[in-house]
């Protein structure tokens, strides 16, 4: 009877210590709670240059994840709604999208690489790899009217079976290179591996 309990304790104890073991990120980095979990599978490191405004969880039931950093002083600005909002010298807004495929996550992130090349001037597409995750990266002009921004540079991939948009837009005067901080934002972007 002793050694029937004595096994039952060892067992919950095994079990017990497998359950609690750490999340990893794909880079295999061990997930830190001090990043910023964006749905279930990504966690950013904070951005030195960059604070986080918002997240959004809204359209979590299709798999959709939304947040956005900012940089610089705001002002109010009166949006084609009418709304008044708070317009910064440049905000990253990062959009990712959780399929049950990675086929979907590809056609997730080929929607929004082919929107980016209608709605912007692209002057530049190209690819990089940044903590083993590759892009394709668009430097463009904002054409659009609607758009108070001037300029900015956008990072679309897929992860697994997360989609990822990221949008780096600023104001006319910004003298920052939204490339460098970009790409800065991107290696501290960790996928999960679990």
């Amino acid at each position: 009877m002793k050694k029937k309990l004595l096994f039952l304790l060892c067992l919950i104890l095994i079990l017990t210590g497998c359950a609690s073991s750490s999340k990893t990120a794909a880079d295999g980095q061990i997930w830190q709670d001090d990043w910023t979990q964006i749905g279930t599978t990504v966690g950013i490191e904070s951005p030195k240059q960059l604070t986080l405004l918002d997240t959004k969880e809204a359209l979590a039931a299709d798999g959709l994840y939304y947040a956005t950093w900012v940089t610089g002083n705001s002002i109010p600005y009166e949006n084609s709604d009418g709304d008044t909002i708070d317009l910064y010298d440049a905000q990253l807004y990062l959009l990712t999208n959780e399929s049950p495929n990675e086929e979907r996550a590809r056609t997730s992130c080929d929607t929004w690489l082919a929107a980016a090349k209608e709605n912007y001037e692209v002057l530049v597409e190209d690819t990089v790899t940044l903590n083993g995750q590759s892009y394709t990266l668009l430097t463009y002009n904002c054409t659009n009217e609607d758009n108070p921004y001037d300029h900015g540079v956008s990072a679309f991939g897929v992860c697994g079976t997360t989609a990822v948009c990221a949008e780096f837009t600023c104001l006319a005067d910004y003298e920052e290179d939204l490339e460098t901080l970009l790409t800065e934002f991107l290696s501290g972007c960790h996928f999960s591996a679990d």
